[in-house]
């Protein structure tokens, strides 16, 4: 062999090992010390709470419409709300949108489609609130797509194993959920994993220790959520809560009690027909969580549940009856959203919307607030027409 091919060989195996042996991904270690809360769920659901009035819990509600021009008429549902001192950014599965903190609406973020820099099926964004960056999961096309606030396109971040939502564990480090997980084998199912912008690859996975065979026909996503500057994690099948020390550790936080309350161990046909089947009502799933310093709320198939860490202590209420956290006896507004509790979280404020018909028809309600903060409400609600755009409600 000469001298000029053994050199081209060195040089390829000193400057590409990673297409000869290819990087491992290690799998996240999870540990525990005993000391994590416990979060008795079934008792909850055994004594359900009247309705719970704002006033218990919420400090104020900051009331901000949002301006509506021909390029930001949203539709009915704000998948996501992000509200920074200058910028309150939503994405409503048709487009994102970038308004100032007072509701005036700045520009459009992103534009769905098959070009250069656009994105086909997003179900969510991320913001990274530090850079102003704001990232797109495009599943469809296996991507992320990066933008910045105004909107310019950053990158197409590809080879990404991506469900519908990903968060922001630190700055080009994003953590990313696996959607179709169930569909893997036991030993084999990673529910989330942390991918490295910079390395342009996963670091590290979460794995999903259940053991038994998971329904096809279950909505069953990881539960993500930031908490003073920390992400916490649990994957659905599992009844503890993981926050992510870093890309190799999770520490178990807290544990759900389930009591009688089983894990689904067949299709859920209601995703078909619409309609409960009587064996759900022993069946416990949870979709959402959030946390502020003294609260982990939680939304589930059974009803919503706050865990008051203070008393330590959980209240529940039927989500048919909307029993939970609905009730605004402060400004008398129609109140939070059920559908949309507990997501949209920034620190101690809770993001939610009402459509501005629901003020115009019956936003002036029984309340205990009063003076000028009830004064610019109410002219707040005189200005509004039924058409316009949302009003976005940050809950103190």
């Amino acid at each position: 062999m000469d001298c000029t091919k053994v050199k081209v060989m060195l040089f390829f195996w000193l400057c590409f090992p990673a297409l000869i042996f290819p990087q491992k991904v290690s799998v996240m270690q999870k540990h525990s010390n005993g000391k994590e809360f416990n979060i008795d769920v079934y008792a909850a659901f055994q004594n359900e709470a009247p309705i719970l009035k704002t006033s218990q819990f919420v400090e104020d509600i900051e009331f901000v419409p949002l301006e509506i021009t021909d390029d930001c008429l949203l539709s009915n549902y704000l998948k996501t709300i992000v509200v920074t001192s200058k910028d309150i950014i939503v994405y409503d599965y048709e487009g994102c949108y970038r308004f100032d903190r007072s509701g005036k609406f700045l520009n459009k973020i992103g534009s769905r489609g098959q070009g250069p820099g656009e994105y086909v099926n997003a179900m969510s964004v991320t913001v990274d609130t530090l850079n102003q960056w704001v990232y797109f999961p495009d599943h469809n096309k296996n991507r992320i797509v990066k933008y910045d606030f105004s909107g310019k396109h950053l990158a197409n971040l590809k080879g990404v194993n991506v469900g519908s939502r990903i968060y922001i564990h630190k700055p080009m480090e994003l953590l990313v959920e696996d959607t179709f997980y169930q569909y893997a084998k036991k030993g084999k199912r990673f529910c989330l994993g942390l991918y490295s912008e910079k390395e342009k690859r996963t670091l590290s996975k979460m794995s999903c220790d259940y053991q038994h065979d998971i329904p096809r026909m279950a909505m069953c996503d990881p539960i993500v959520y930031s908490f003073n500057g920390s992400l916490y994690a649990k994957d659905f099948w599992c009844d503890t809560i993981y926050r992510v020390t870093n890309s190799n550790r999770l520490d178990a936080y807290a544990v759900i009690d389930r009591g009688k309350f089983q894990h689904r161990a067949t299709n859920d046909e209601s995703l078909m027909t619409g309609k409960q089947d009587s064996r759900d009502r022993m069946i416990l799933g949870i979709n959402r969580m959030n946390e502020t310093d003294r609260y982990i709320f939680m939304s589930s198939n059974q009803g919503f549940c706050i865990y008051d860490k203070q008393m330590k202590k959980t209240f529940a209420g039927d989500s048919k009856e909307n029993k939970l956290c609905v009730e605004d006896d402060l400004y008398g507004s129609p109140g939070f959203k059920g559908d949309h509790f507990p997501s949209n979280m920034g620190g101690n404020e809770y993001y939610t919307f009402r459509h501005a018909h629901e003020f115009v028809e019956k936003g002036k309600g029984k309340h205990s607030v009063t003076g000028q903060k009830y004064d610019a409400y109410l002219k707040m609600i005189e200005k509004l027409d039924e058409e316009d755009n949302p009003v976005i409600m940050i809950v103190k």
